[in-house]
């Protein structure tokens, strides 16, 4: 299930429409509608917006979606550069958010 999917379906499950969950997460509904036919990705925040608006964290609205099998380092080894940086990233931010890692201090 893509990103775009499991907003649709986690937006649908609780009855809400695209104008209703963009108001809770306070984005345009243009973006949300971009998001969600998949001319756009959200960025981090803007994510984690729709998921404080569908009362759900981040952790978990990636937790029931598949889109990468962490289990095989063969295929995120070979994903472009700029795609691992983003997993790092995401990682690091989760990782931060739940207390579970330091941020590191500026050098």
């Amino acid at each position: 299930m893509t990103i775009a999917e499991r907003i649709i379906h986690l937006r649908k499950e609780k009855g809400y429409s695209t104008n209703k969950l963009s108001q809770l997460a306070e984005i345009g509904q243009a973006t949300l509608r971009e998001i969600e036919i998949g001319e756009k990705s959200p960025n981090i925040i803007t994510l984690e917006k729709i998921c404080n608006a569908l009362q759900i964290s981040l952790s978990d609205f990636f937790a029931e979606n598949e889109i990468i099998d962490t289990k095989n380092d063969d295929e995120i080894n070979n994903l472009p550069d700029h795609v691992q940086k983003e997993l790092d990233l995401a990682r690091e931010f989760i990782l931060y958010k739940h207390g579970i890692k330091k941020a590191s201090a500026d050098k």
